[in-house]
């Protein structure tokens, strides 16, 4: 006896068709609305992105631009101010040494310093003569001062002392 195995057919039924139509139909509508969506509305807000995201670059750009230009004219000034210092470092090491030789309650102003002569006019004003005594004392002892000069010595009605002071400095205080 022999058992013959053969798959058998089985009919399908119209409503098994039916579910399948149905759901390629729905899978082909979710694909074009998918497409739609990732096409057309997530192009159109790129497209938004783009227009916000030059709109600010333009005024970044703006803003840089003006950054860039206020930068140049900084490093002009940065540029001038190194040409002169380095040009001049006899000028700054006199500073340097010009204070050490000042007293502390001696206010100076009306500074001028030529450098071919090594004089150098100041006014100053203090509250009292005996800072002007210890001026000239502190000035006395200095060593890298040749001469110095004091004059128009005038008091005020308020106790305070005003004067010229001309000094000239040896030439190593400008090396």
């Amino acid at each position: 006896m022999a058992i013959e195995i053969a798959p058998v057919r089985k009919e399908t039924d119209l409503r098994e068709n039916l579910i399948l139509v149905l759901s390629v139909i729905v899978f082909l509508i979710s694909l074009g609305v998918y497409f739609y969506f990732n096409n057309i509305i997530l192009s159109q807000k790129k497209a938004e992105l783009v227009a916000v995201n030059s709109e600010y670059t333009t005024l970044a750009g703006s803003d840089v631009r003006v950054k860039e230009s206020e930068l140049a004219l900084a490093s002009k000034y940065i540029g001038d101010f190194k040409i002169l210092l380095e040009n001049n470092p006899k000028v700054s090491n006199f500073f340097v040494a010009f204070q050490k030789w000042t007293h502390p309650k001696v206010v100076y102003s009306g500074f001028i310093f030529d450098v071919t002569s090594r004089k150098i006019t100041v006014s100053g004003s203090t509250s009292g003569f005996q800072n002007i005594m210890q001026q000239i004392a502190i000035l006395n002892i200095e060593s890298t001062i040749e001469s110095y000069q004091i004059s128009n010595v005038q008091l005020a009605e308020d106790n305070s002392v005003s004067f010229n002071l001309e000094l000239t400095i040896k030439p190593e205080v400008l090396k």
